[in-house]
């Protein structure tokens, strides 16, 4: 009896949460903000919206496939990336415009609640999405994120996280090496011609291997092409900007969304404590550190990742 009740639950969570847009499967182009925003509609069940302020879609595109199995992915190119129209002025590049894009985006697809896949820059966005639309928001997933401080503080929390995995790894040693020498020699190839051009990503991967299954990733996203600049300048958060969001960040103890955070143990740029203080900031989520793995858990240590997303959509 009790096994038949549980089915009957898990039948009517289904259909609750069964996928009510008005696009189907495929690729779109739909005016958003004023703006021709593209987007690719993959999979069954709730939708969960998904994206990069500055890289688009098509990394994710090619990473979140297993989701597809649980959630109707929208895969979409933020205003000046792909086949998105570019705005005509730097600020449109905005936090705020980010968060709208978003919301415009759900009204577009014509769902009441969504889901949010928030990485990197875009778990700020995701958010802040959060915080100004509570009612329409079912969950969120967060990965290569962290309770941010100032630009300054920011800064220095990488220094620390960078001297800690040089005493830690001759590899990431060496990455730095390269990195440093590309720089100030204005060239991808060191001293004895070896393509060190790939140094930038594997500063954001756990080791040789991980980087690896990133490094292909990222040459599509580079083919693709990234937020086009306006006037020959690119857009830079401002300490203005970055003030707005510590603000933003105060009321994240009063979110009731439901938050799976899964990051990577090395992430570089998101020390693991940082991480634990969001969590424990946010009132309604999970934290979970996937080991050998640096920003881009899901890629870098896939099945792991999967599991135990799976496992929390499950809790």
């Amino acid at each position: 009896m009790k096994e038949i009740f549980k089915t009957f639950i898990i039948f009517l969570f289904i259909i609750s949460c069964a996928s009510n847009s008005k696009f189907e499967n495929g690729n779109y182009t739909e005016k958003i903000d004023d703006l021709n925003i593209n987007f690719t509609v993959k999979g069954k069940g709730p939708i969960m919206i998904v994206g990069h302020p500055s890289s688009g879609k098509i990394g994710y595109e090619m990473t979140l496939k297993p989701l597809e199995e649980s959630f109707t992915m929208v895969y979409y190119d933020s205003r000046g990336i792909g086949k998105s129209e570019t705005p005509k002025k730097l600020e449109d590049y905005s936090a705020k415009n980010s968060v709208k894009e978003i919301e415009l985006l759900r009204e577009k697809l014509g769902v009441k609640k969504i889901w949010l896949f928030g990485h990197s820059d875009q778990s700020a966005i995701a958010l802040q999405y959060a915080v100004e639309y509570p009612k329409n928001i079912s969950g969120i997933i967060l990965s290569g994120t962290s309770y941010v401080g100032s630009q300054n503080e920011s800064i220095e929390r990488r220094k620390t996280s960078e001297n800690k995995r040089l005493k830690e790894s001759k590899w990431f040693a060496k990455v730095i090496e390269d990195w440093d020498y590309m720089i100030e020699n204005n060239t991808t190839f060191d001293k004895n011609g070896n393509d060190i051009s790939t140094a930038r990503t594997k500063w954001w991967t756990y080791d040789e291997e991980t980087a690896q299954k990133v490094i292909p990733i990222v040459k599509e996203i580079t083919k693709v092409g990234r937020r086009k600049p306006i006037g020959n300048n690119y857009y830079q958060e401002t300490p203005e900007e970055r003030q707005k969001y510590l603000e933003f960040q105060k009321k994240f103890k009063d979110l009731k969304t439901k938050i799976l955070i899964i990051n990577g143990k090395y992430d570089t740029n998101n020390l693991p404590e940082f991480a634990t203080e969001l969590h424990f900031r946010l009132q309604n989520s999970k934290l979970v550190f996937i080991d050998k793995a640096g920003h881009f858990p899901w890629i870098e240590q896939s099945e792991q990742s999967f599991t135990e997303i799976k496992k929390w959509l499950r809790e």
